[in-house]
């Protein structure tokens, strides 16, 4: 990432901040889009006639999606397209923003660690100063901001905690209405110590940055919103 905190203009150095993370988030986006596209294409074949090969792939993006199934079935396909579609870039750009420090967090830094994310095993990341003495976590590194992108894209997407999300997210799509990212904060009450004082917190900062252009702007290149 760029050094932000060089930019001295506070309007410059959120713009800055925004168009820098914006196509990262869209490709990372896209990227699940065509996952989707090839789920939506296999749930048109029958099921018995799905090859081992179709079979075994369905089965490896359940298990990466935190999926607890052995075999394919209708409710496998329905259970993957609610976890496996795009977050709207309003409320990822607010997050990064919020849990970096505009990217000047020594975790973003370091890490290229935007969203906070932790890991479990030993040396798998940074350990934060201020952890208890009988905590173990870390926070995670990644080797490039694409990464964690990915992986805080893949957290809402599977995650127990954010299964209302989800479900808000696929009511959305059913009714073919924009994933504003003030609708989907109030199902993150579980992302932060700070319950529903984050989600108010993420709220406003949408507004008061008017992030949902990027969304519609996203939503555009996927033609889901006309003109």
């Amino acid at each position: 990432l760029p050094d932000f905190s060089k930019i001295l203009d506070v309007k410059e150095k959120k713009e800055a901040f925004f168009t820098t993370l914006y196509p990262i988030i869209q490709a990372e986006n896209n990227h699940v889009l065509q996952l989707r596209k090839l789920i939506k294409m296999l749930k048109g074949i029958p099921i018995a006639k799905l090859s081992e090969k179709q079979r075994s792939w369905l089965l490896n993006v359940s298990k990466n999606y935190k999926l607890e199934n052995e075999l394919i079935d209708d409710n496998t396909f329905d259970e993957l397209l609610k976890r496996v579609d795009y977050v709207p870039p309003s409320l990822a750009l607010t997050q990064a923003a919020i849990e970096s420090g505009w990217g000047a967090s020594r975790f973003s830094k370091q890490g290229n660690n935007l969203f906070g994310q932790w890991c479990f095993s030993p040396g798998c990341g940074m350990v934060p100063s201020s952890r208890d003495s009988d905590k173990g976590h870390e926070v995670a590194k990644f080797a490039t901001v694409n990464n964690s992108v990915r992986s805080y894209i893949l957290n809402l997407n599977s995650h127990d905690s954010y299964a209302e999300l989800r479900q808000n997210r696929a009511l959305l799509r059913e009714k073919q209405a924009s994933f504003t990212g003030v609708t989907l904060a109030k199902s993150l009450t579980e992302y932060s110590e700070e319950g529903s004082h984050y989600v108010a917190k993420v709220t406003e900062f949408i507004n008061h940055n008017n992030l949902q252009r990027f969304t519609t702007e996203f939503e555009r290149s996927l033609n889901l919103v006309t003109e």
